[in-house]
């Protein structure tokens, strides 16, 4: 496959793990922890043209299904990164 539809929808073809999903691309963003949501959005979505990245903000929950182009941004109250970001 040539690339992932922006999310949404969800797209993972026969993928099940991070590996499958990269394409070549970046997969995780262990160096956003502590960055703020907005920030981290950009820079993954820069970084990865193939998934759309939404931020979760404390409380929200998002669907548990495995997507190869959506990366979630995790944030607290202060909308600082608070898990490190990783496609699925």
């Amino acid at each position: 496959m040539s690339g992932w539809p922006r999310y949404p929808s969800c797209a993972s073809g026969t993928c099940t793990d991070v590996v499958c999903c990269a394409h070549g691309h970046k997969l995780r963003w262990p160096e956003l922890l502590g960055k703020h949501g907005a920030a981290a959005k950009a820079t993954i979505e820069k970084e990865n043209p193939e998934v759309t990245a939404e931020i979760l903000t404390p409380g929200r929950v998002g669907p548990p299904n495995f997507c190869c182009n959506r990366v979630f941004v995790i944030v607290d109250t202060h909308g600082n990164v608070t898990n490190i970001p990783t496609i699925g």
